[in-house]
């Protein structure tokens, strides 16, 4: 046997949406930027994401889409970019339909945090180091008139007990109030930085 390393040409793929991205401010920038200040030694400013786990995430989106669309029962659908009033841009994973005229957002999420702390059971609250996730979940309800999201998380380590992949989902519902004020908190942040505000409409 004769094993060669070899280069696999995938380089300038990897970690690259395959949804087209519009020029222009992204509701991401914002909660990104947001959470760079609130958290800074966890999000540091100026550092670029790994390329290979984007294109892990972006594989489990692909995944569980396809996934989805084989079993739900309802329907599913990749929706593209909106774009605010305010001029911002966003893309959500996915818009699931119930049965009827009901919809939920779908946002798929895959990450190296533990899954030790997230609720097993009915809760209000999620754990503090997964906020940022439903600052963006929020943002995209609040666009989309929704108040209904189904999030799915793929944990890579599961609870490290011992590390073990595991793939949960939640079903969430927000008041119309949440949504406002997590929106204002995120025009406030937009505002108070010139590189922000002055992309906004």
């Amino acid at each position: 046997m004769i094993i060669t390393p070899a280069k696999h040409g995938l380089e300038d793929i990897v970690g690259v949406s395959t949804t087209p991205r519009t020029p222009g401010l992204h509701i991401s920038e914002i909660y990104n930027d947001l959470y760079q200040d609130m958290e800074p030694k966890r999000f540091v400013r100026g550092s670029a994401p790994d390329p290979l786990r984007l294109e892990a995430g972006l594989a489990l989106e692909n995944m569980v889409e396809q996934g989805l669309k084989e079993r739900f029962v309802g329907g599913i659908e990749r929706p593209g970019e909106f774009v605010t009033e305010e001029g911002i841009l966003y893309t959500p994973d996915l818009i699931i339909f119930d049965s009827g005229p009901r919809c939920r957002l779908g946002e798929i999420k895959l990450t190296w945090m533990l899954s030790r702390e997230v609720p097993r059971t009915v809760v209000h609250s999620f754990p503090p180091q997964f906020e940022k996730w439903f600052t963006q979940i929020k943002s995209y309800c609040y666009h989309l008139d929704l108040l209904e999201a189904r999030l799915i998380a793929y944990f890579v380590n599961g609870d490290n007990r011992p590390p073990r992949p595991e793939l949960l989902a939640w079903d969430i519902e927000f008041t119309k109030a949440e949504l406002q004020r997590n929106w204002q908190m995120m025009m406030n942040h937009a505002r108070s930085k010139p590189y922000l505000r002055d992309r906004l409409r």
